[in-house]
């Protein structure tokens, strides 16, 4: 599909709808930017209000002069393809949590009116609405940022990002600039979910919204992308063990599953795929390739997300040898204090953890699971049976059956995915205090009858 050259009258209509929508901003007060975690966003009154001059003074000013200044400013090209130029801006990932993916936005520029914006898709990242992201239920939108704002602010995290220019005609351009401001206005209405609606899944959806009796076609999947979402999520956070380990555990059967493509692309590896991919016409079967091919570097990234050096594998390797070793104290020295101080912490986390998956499974959108293999392992119901059956006389039965349970859990490492040696090493600890519990009831317990019987 071939682009209309743009005449000066459309390019004129196109600017005013522009500073309309802006216009409307003006009138709908300040917006809170999350991404750029500004309490008080005095640029945005500042840009709104040089919008709205803008526009007044455009009118007031020859339409001659004007075209003369855009055209010493700017050379349009003869079918007027590049006076809308769409990109996508790729960032590189850091080491906080609500970054280790990367990020993926939409710059939108039209040179000759001056029009630079970076449209971000964003939810809340403060400590306050971290519960309500856990569940899936963060609001998220798309927020417009002057590009040079949002590059100072990548630069200030030490964050690189790069363009890639896509291949769309010019009123595919247009549209898609016109359906990012009119879900801009529209505000936040979408729940911000890791695996389906993020940033990069929804600005590929605008994308395609914006196509004129076209589609995208990625090709054959490549590596990572062949994997499952579990492995392929592994592979993406594979510099962020404790992120891996955190969300593998509340993943739950989703983990098994294979979600298309284009709905699990990852910023950092999006770019091969984008290489490959092509727009195909409906009518006429005819392709051209998603990018232009034409790509920029404008920040260089400082910050390289390192590996932590204290990984689940050597936290929980520890904390199974110390069960070991207070095990063995307390049989052979006659240990009594420390051990129960460390099944008392055992039993605070592991309740912890349940409360957090069941949580995860049952409320939350995050993943959209049912179930979750790792609740047998770590659920509140040993806290339970501690408040209300301590004193009861079968209490102590508890820990013989709950160590079956875990040693069936253990053997089923080999088949199923999802369950991985941190995890298990969590619950081979759990076993050793369960089965001395029950060893040393039973022990009391046969001591206690032969009491009895050598006093009779």
């Amino acid at each position: 599909m071939r682009p209309q050259k743009l005449t000066k009258i459309q390019s004129n209509q196109f600017k005013n709808q522009l500073d309309i929508i802006y216009r409307t901003h003006l009138k709908r007060g300040v917006k809170r930017c999350s991404m750029m975690k500004y309490r008080d966003c005095v640029w945005v009154w500042l840009h709104r209000c040089w919008m709205f001059l803008f526009v007044l003074l455009s009118q007031m000013l020859p339409h001659q002069v004007s075209a003369e200044a855009e055209n010493n400013a700017f050379q349009l090209l003869p079918d007027s393809s590049n006076f809308v130029t769409v990109s996508l801006l790729v960032t590189s990932p850091t080491d906080n949590l609500y970054s280790v993916f990367g990020h993926a936005t939409l710059r939108m520029e039209c040179p000759i009116h001056q029009l630079d914006y970076v449209f971000t898709f964003e939810s809340e990242t403060d400590v306050g609405t971290f519960m309500t992201g856990v569940a899936g239920k963060a609001i998220a939108k798309y927020v417009a940022v002057p590009t040079q704002e949002f590059l100072n602010h990548m630069k200030e995290e030490g964050r690189g990002s790069t363009q890639y220019e896509l291949a769309l005609t010019l009123h595919e351009k247009q549209d898609l600039w016109r359906l990012l401001d009119e879900d801009m206005v529209r505000g936040g209405y979408r729940h911000f979910n890791l695996l389906l609606t993020n940033c990069l899944s929804s600005s590929m959806m605008k994308v395609r919204e914006s196509l004129h009796d076209e589609y995208i076609d990625w090709g054959e999947p490549r590596f990572p992308y062949t994997l499952c979402n579990g492995d392929y999520f592994r592979y993406t956070v594979r510099n962020h063990p404790w992120v891996e380990f955190l969300f593998v555990m509340v993943m739950g059967t989703i983990y098994d599953k294979y979600t298309q493509t284009d709905l699990r692309l990852a910023p950092e590896l999006v770019v091969p795929m984008m290489q490959q991919a092509q727009i195909v016409s409906l009518k006429t079967g005819e392709r051209r390739p998603m990018l232009t091919g034409k790509s920029e570097t404008l920040i260089e990234a400082k910050v390289v997300p390192k590996p932590s050096v204290i990984t689940p594998m050597w936290a929980f390797g520890v904390l199974l040898v110390l069960a070991i070793l207070i095990t063995l104290a307390e049989h052979l020295c006659k240990l009594s204090l420390v051990p129960r101080a460390f099944d008392a912490i055992l039993l605070m986390g592991q309740t912890f953890l349940g409360l957090l998956l069941l949580f995860v499974t049952f409320y939350s959108e995050l993943f959209g699971s049912t179930w979750n293999w790792y609740l047998i392992v770590f659920n509140p119901i040993l806290l339970l049976l501690w408040l209300f059956g301590r004193k009861k006389r079968w209490y102590k039965q508890v820990f013989g059956i709950y160590a079956v349970v875990l040693l069936l859990f253990l053997l089923a490492t080999p088949l199923l995915p999802v369950l991985d040696a941190p995890h298990q090493l969590i619950t081979a600890t759990m076993l050793i205090r369960c089965v001395n519990q029950y060893t040393i009831f039973n022990k009391l317990k046969i001591l206690t009858k032969w009491k009895k019987s050598t006093n009779s």
